[in-house]
């Protein structure tokens, strides 16, 4: 149940990535709607399934922003190696962690998905600047996760079903007599 409703959030992330955040550009900043469903499956799986969630995510990123391919995979799938590393050492539970991975690993992937891709034109940008574009993606994409978070977290207090839950009857005759 997992897999499909990530699969569901990924569409709707993807969607909205394309058609609303364009046209929500703050100072020039924008959040990466599929790298919070990133952090999204590593809050919700901790396995080996967020790997291919970070090949996934690093294919669209390929895509949508035409960068060299193979960057966005490689970059990913070592950033969620390293995220999968810290948050099993560290048990990250609590919102205001998940909020400082979510920026974390923003900030680190906006900035060296931003080098990558221009290593090519040999014309490296100036750091500063990179530096503070990179921490406006990442201070939006860290606000949109916590703001989804937090609505997940109300919506799964509201709602009376467990989503874990198998949707196959389990209850089946046992005798008491029987040995």
């Amino acid at each position: 149940m997992k897999l499909f409703s990530l699969l569901i959030l990924c569409y709707i992330l993807l969607i909205i990535q394309i058609s609303v955040v364009p046209e929500a550009i703050v100072a020039g900043s924008r959040p990466n709607l599929i790298l919070v469903m990133l952090c999204f499956t590593l809050f919700w799986c901790r396995d080996a399934t967020v790997f291919l969630w970070g090949i996934l995510a690093g294919l669209i990123y390929e895509t949508f922003d035409s960068a060299i391919p193979g960057t966005g995979v490689l970059l990913l799938t070592s950033l969620v190696w390293v995220a999968l590393r810290v948050q099993l050492h560290f048990q990250i539970r609590s919102l205001i962690s998940r909020f400082v991975l979510i920026f974390v690993l923003a900030f680190v992937f906006d900035g060296l998905f931003q080098i990558l891709n221009r290593l090519e034109a040999n014309t490296l940008p100036n750091l500063s600047s990179l530096a503070h574009h990179a921490a406006g993606n990442a201070l939006y994409t860290a606000v949109a996760g916590f703001g989804l978070l937090v609505s997940f977290k109300i919506i799964l207090r509201l709602v009376p079903i467990e989503f874990g839950q198998s949707l196959r009857n389990e209850s089946v005759y046992k005798s008491r007599f029987s040995h």
